[in-house]
Formats: structure tokens, C-alpha cells, sequence
């Protein structure tokens, strides 16, 4: 418990987190339904804010449940601790925000896009042209 507690803050909670959502949707104690990042369910009431951070923390099934939240120990707390880039703590942090919010900005788009038809119009447009 001691390596567990002795690990950078950050990685240590995102793998803990990471393992403990994957164990629950592979195992089908939780369905992968709740855990989907679908932009209806975020903004209804009561918002499902969860949604924004849970696809983040499945991994692949059986062995991968393993290997993913290992290499995401290693890899996160090797970043976290010796890293030039993240000096300041909470650096690191700042940086999985930033990519997690870069992921997610084009799929808000594309689901806001298809959910009000646009990309519907544009293809029944362009069936029109022809």
C-alpha cells in the first residue's frame, strides 16, 4: 500500500480510477451505457456530468485491463516526477486537462452537428445537385 501512496498524485488517482471503471464495465457490474460520452445525456436534468470523464477511463478488456493501467502508472508517474516540461505540480495536470478537452471539443461538434441536421442537409443537398 505504501508504492500505492508514495506515487505522484495524479497518476496515481487517474490509474486507480482508470482500473476500478474498467474492472466494473468488462466484469458488467456497471453497463458501458453509463459511461459513453453522449452529449444529450450530459446537458439533461439532472446532468450526467460524469459522462465528460468516464470514457477516458475504460481500457480494453481481459489482459488490457492490466497492461493499460500499467503502463499508464509508469508512463503518468515517470511524466509526473521527471519531466523538464512538468516542473511546477500541477503542470501535469493541466496537461491531461488540456488533451482530454482537445479530444473532446471535435466530438461536441460532430455530435452537435448531426443532432441538428446539418450534416443530414449537406448530403440531402448534395444528393440534389446531382
Amino acid at each position: 500500500m505504501d508504492v500505492f501512496w508514495a506515487a505522484p498524485p495524479v497518476s496515481r488517482n487517474l490509474t486507480a480510477a482508470t482500473l476500478i471503471t474498467s474492472v466494473l464495465v468488462h466484469s458488467g457490474i456497471v453497463s458501458g451505457q453509463y459511461v459513453v460520452f453522449y452529449l444529450p445525456w450530459i446537458f439533461k436534468f439532472p446532468p450526467e456530468a460524469w459522462r465528460i470523464l468516464t470514457p477516458f477511463l475504460i481500457t480494453g478488456p481481459q489482459l488490457g485491463i492490466l497492461f493499460d493501467t500499467y503502463f499508464l502508472y509508469t508512463y503518468g508517474s515517470s511524466l509526473e516526477k521527471e519531466s523538464p516540461r512538468f516542473s511546477k505540480p500541477g503542470d501535469f495536470f493541466t496537461y491531461i486537462v488540456f488533451v482530454g478537452l482537445a479530444i473532446l471539443l471535435p466530438q461536441v461538434r460532430l455530435q452537435y452537428s448531426i443532432s441538428s441536421g446539418a450534416i443530414r442537409m449537406n448530403v440531402s443537398e448534395q444528393s440534389k445537385a446531382t
